[in-house]
């Protein structure tokens, strides 16, 4: 029987209304039967396409004997963290606070009135899985037993936690000078965390992180620094040719797990696929690297053939399983590739792919992740360096990559989340717009003003008012955080830039007033990340520093600052040189979490 998911606009909510455990959604109902058994909540915080959501839904949600005691002793309750980030932001926090660490599936317990006391991420079912972590049904039983006899104990790191919360939203002094300092001890420490060998920053996992790379572009236009350059060519250069780039199909992979880019976790989001080709974008305005510009063409292909709507707005996410197997779509065993190519064009392709018998990819022995070896990006695109620099090995790749695409598709394809996120397509906006620009493309203009038109058709009911998601054939749902409005006026400000229909402009400007009304802190002079009159939760968030995505208030200063440039309306730079303020000694003490505010304060800077 189903439970009460099955009626639930959320896919990943859906994707569990069939399971033995008594889901709720979160809301009134979960609460007030939690406060009437007298019962704690269980939160579990994923998304669709998160590969480790499956695993523990595989492992344990489906599981008879984890949900009769889920069922028995909590209240359990499914959160989509794309549809409801001001929850996965708090309940992050308090993984972090609690473990140093955080991740999805976000597993969190919490009192009825929404304290936490016990938060994780991904558990096996039982202890001693191979992981050095306690298993669910261990942490089920400890937290039953533990809630009866020795609730305020459980409960005392969760109230440290609502502490910490709540001196988050304390204004905080003025005490930096906004000089070119700033800048400079940023791009220094983003040297001395630059892996030299692979590009990129830090250590396995590698993430893509464009809004680190647009930094660096900045500075070095700013102070001519060669490094800084360096750094982001090394990183593109190094992602195009690793396996997190789909070299068949385009688009990229959610994050690699190796430091050498070579296996990806598979799932492609659409923020990735917009922030990545900004940056792309904007580093060939400056090298004029020809690949460049064809890594942004393949980003674009693959978004306009898998991820855009009949409407022209944009799906959010493509998932990483297919047949229940990470990364079963993309990867090739060298077998697969000689009954579609001949001969000569398999071993060229094996080679310049990095393909063998053995394989590079665990999870299906013999099969390789699509790799380019010897990467050479001022090269035919050849790529070995023992292959002679004639046009022939580049035509034959070609050939050989349509050919193998053409083959893949008729392999069972990964699942595709369609609803439509406003942020998320504010970002796609901007990137397509900006790159119709640099690219002279009228079509990638074409494409963001339909995408515009289509979110303002179907997520914003309300005049100047946003909503969060929406899907074909419901209506919209969840008033709009401030990533909506931040990522949506970007998207409208470069569509503006790009020559786009002035009233593009005129509704940036009252989406500004709405952010203004809704979102501004008079007192601490930056903005909350839920609007005035939304759901009370145990702490009303502010996303000052940046994660996955730039933060939404280093992009609402950008915002104001171009407005003044656009409108030449000084109260909007007043407003920017408070908030520049404010969070100026934020970025001073942990510069690569404000990367996004220095490019804010770059722009403001002379």
């Amino acid at each position: 029987m189903a439970n009460c998911l099955i009626n639930e606009s959320s896919t990943y909510l859906r994707q569990h209304a069939e399971q033995p455990v008594d889901w709720y959604p979160w809301g009134q109902e979960a609460l007030e039967k939690a406060r009437r058994e007298d019962k704690p909540l269980f939160l579990s915080i994923g998304y669709s396409t998160c590969h480790w959501c499956h695993v523990m839904a595989h492992e344990s949600f489906a599981d008879e004997e984890v949900a009769a005691l889920l069922n028995k002793n909590f209240i359990a309750v499914k959160i989509d963290r794309e549809e409801r980030p001001d929850l996965d932001q708090i309940y992050m926090l308090t993984c972090q606070f609690f473990t140093g660490a955080g991740g999805w599936p976000l597993s969190v317990f919490i009192t009825p009135e929404g304290l936490p006391f016990f938060a994780g991420t991904y558990f096996p079912k039982q202890t001693g899985a191979g992981l050095n972590t306690p298993g669910f049904i261990e942490i089920l039983n400890y937290l039953a037993t533990r809630w009866h006899s020795e609730r305020q104990a459980l409960l005392k790191n969760g109230q440290e936690v609502v502490k910490l919360l709540h001196s988050m939203e304390q204004p905080r002094p003025v005490d930096e000078v906004l000089g070119v300092d700033l800048l400079g001890n940023a791009a220094e420490q983003l040297a001395e965390n630059f892996d030299h060998e692979n590009g990129g920053f830090g250590a396995a996992p590698k993430f893509p992180t464009p809004h680190q790379l647009l930094f660096l572009l900045r500075w070095h236009q700013r102070s001519g620094s060669n490094i800084a350059l360096e750094m982001v060519e090394k990183t593109l250069d190094k992602m195009a040719a690793g396996g997190i780039f789909d070299h068949l199909g385009g688009g990229f992979h959610r994050y690699a797990v190796d430091k050498q880019w070579q296996v990806p976790h598979f799932e492609k989001m659409l923020y990735d696929q917009a922030t990545i080709a900004y940056a792309y974008t904007e580093a060939y305005q400056i090298s004029g690297k020809k690949h460049y510009a064809e890594v942004v063409a393949s980003i674009f292909n693959y978004l306009e053939r898998e991820l855009r709507g009949t409407e022209g707005a944009f799906y959010a996410a493509q998932d990483a399983d297919s047949e229940g197997i990470e990364g079963a779509f993309y990867v090739w065993a060298a077998a697969q590739i000689k009954t579609v190519l001949d001969q000569s064009e398999a071993a060229l392709f094996c080679r310049h792919y990095g393909v063998s018998e053995k394989g590079n990819f665990p999870e299906i022995e013999g099969s390789s992740v699509l790799r380019r070896i010897a990467y050479k990006a001022d090269n035919d695109g050849s790529g070995d360096e023992n292959e002679k620099t004639t046009t022939e090995p580049a035509q034959k790749l070609e050939h050989s990559r349509k050919a193998l695409f053409q083959a893949r598709t008729q392999r069972q394809a990964p699942f595709i989340d369609k609803k439509i996120i406003t942020a998320w397509n504010g970002l796609m906006i901007a990137a397509l717009a900006r790159a119709s620009v640099v690219f002279k493309k009228p079509h990638y203009l074409e494409l963001a003003e339909t995408a515009a038109r289509t979110l303002d058709k179907h997520l914003s009911r309300d005049g100047d008012r946003l909503w969060r998601r929406w899907s074909a054939g419901e209506e919209s749902a969840i008033p709009a955080f401030l990533d909506d409005y931040a990522f949506y006026i970007q998207g409208l400000l470069e569509l503006n830039t790009a020559g786009a229909d002035t009233l593009f402009l005129e509704r940036a400007r009252r989406l500004m007033a709405t952010v203004n009304e809704l979102f501004w802190d008079d007192q601490g002079e930056r903005f909350f990340y839920s609007s005035s009159d939304s759901e009370k939760l145990i702490a009303r968030n502010l996303e000052l520093h940046d994660g996955a995505l730039p933060g939404s208030n280093s992009v609402m200063i950008m915002n104001l600052l171009r407005l003044m440039a656009i409108t030449g309306d000084t109260e909007y730079q007043k407003q920017a040189e408070k908030a520049l303020g404010r969070i100026a000694g934020l970025a001073a003490q942990t510069p690569l979490l404000y990367l996004q505010y220095l490019s804010a304060l770059d722009e403001y800077l002379p």
